[in-house]
């Protein structure tokens, strides 16, 4: 058998069949002869009487019962159908026989290595038991997870390597900056002291004071998507009630200072919910924040529970979303409008946070204003 086991597919097939084909043949031989001789004793076609007296030879027949006749009627059919049955097992022998020499083991550890793959899980080694089609396979199936393993560690040593240079290259600006306002604001205050009058010294300043103002807040802007990168989810048991009404505390204060209204409608719910709040929160945050700088007048909020599911959807009737964004989806540092006191990062963070919670979000515009929709999964 294990010279079967490394044969080709193809040959051991052959090598098999002829082997239980001739099996089944010396068996049908052997049957057939069996039956004739099983009939010949128990019904006999006649018999031979000599004659001492004469010189002729008298064949009689020799008579049988009824149930040797019956008995030797069912020898007759068993002769021919036990040799069909024994081709037939030879053929399901022969099936048994390749799929458990030659196709189970390596079906079974290719089934194995593809689960481990789906899982992301490339730590295991796929071993090869012969050279035939399905050993080949095998061999390729682990070049491939091999060259997967190390692509996985070339990928993750360029994140490690992007981070510390994002963390450096914060790190080293932010000195220079800080250094830079402290300046700025040295300055601004001799002027003070000198003179209370504007002039143009005093506008260049100002004017510096403020850039110097946004590369640190881009500076710090950067670290803070490094660390959602980072994040590590921490989902708890929580009353809907007490989840809706600290929406709505989050809500008062993000209000106190528009005059836009801010319809806020939850859903009823009487069980809890698993999930982490934190996150929850500085979506809503962002979402509504994002809300009352385009909205004219007006933002409705929506939140509700469905599937295992938690949606809130924030809309607004503001100008909408640019069709490039809509078109493009959510990217780092990409702005509705022109605004120089925010870099376009909102619904990054909120679409990195979204994904960190097994969830989505969703942009559309409406006939006015637009609709920003996220799904969370609380089970």
């Amino acid at each position: 058998m294990e010279r079967i086991k490394q044969m080709k597919l193809k040959k051991a097939l052959f090598a098999m069949a002829f082997l239980n084909i001739t099996i089944a043949f010396l068996l049908s031989l052997f049957i057939i002869w069996l039956c004739i001789e099983l009939r010949s004793q128990i019904a006999p076609m006649g018999g031979i009487s000599i004659n001492m007296n004469s010189a002729h030879v008298i064949t009689q027949p020799q008579n049988s019962t009824a149930q040797a006749a019956l008995l030797a009627d069912i020898i007759s059919l068993v002769q021919i159908i036990l040799p069909i049955l024994i081709y037939i097992i030879a053929l399901f022998t022969t099936a048994s026989m390749f799929y458990h020499l030659k196709l189970k083991e390596p079906l079974k550890i290719l089934t194995q290595g593809a689960a481990c793959i789906i899982d992301n899980n490339l730590d295991f080694t796929i071993e090869t038991t012969s050279q035939d089609e399905l050993g080949q396979l095998c061999t390729a199936f682990e070049t491939m997870r091999k060259t997967l393993l190390e692509n996985n560690y070339t990928l993750w040593r360029q994140a490690e390597e992007r981070k510390r240079l994002n963390a450096a290259f914060s790190h080293n600006l932010r000195n220079p900056v800080t250094v830079l306002k402290g300046s700025i604001k040295l300055a601004l205050k001799n002027i003070e002291d000198i003179t209370t009058a504007s002039n143009p010294f005093t506008d260049h300043l100002l004017r510096m004071e403020s850039y110097t103002n946004r590369i640190e807040h881009y500076v710090e802007t950067m670290s803070s998507i490094q660390k959602l990168e980072d994040i590590t989810l921490q989902p708890e048991p929580v009353k809907w009630d007490s989840l809706i009404s600290e929406l709505k505390n989050m809500l008062c204060f993000l209000r106190e200072d528009t005059q836009k209204q801010i319809q806020f409608t939850p859903a009823k719910y009487e069980k809890n919910i698993l999930i982490d709040k934190s996150v929850l929160f500085q979506i809503a945050e962002n979402l509504v924040s994002n809300a009352l700088r385009f909205a004219a007048a007006r933002i409705d909020i929506l939140c509700s529970i469905s599937s295992g599911k938690l949606l809130l959807s924030v809309t607004d009737d503001g100008c909408g979303f640019p069709e490039k964004l809509l078109q493009n989806g959510i990217q780092p540092f990409q702005k509705g409008n022109e605004d120089m006191g925010h870099f376009g990062m909102g619904l990054y963070t909120c679409e990195l946070l979204c994904q960190k919670h097994d969830g989505n979000i969703t942009l559309k515009n409406n006939p006015t204003g637009a609709t920003v929709s996220i799904i969370l999964t609380i089970e």
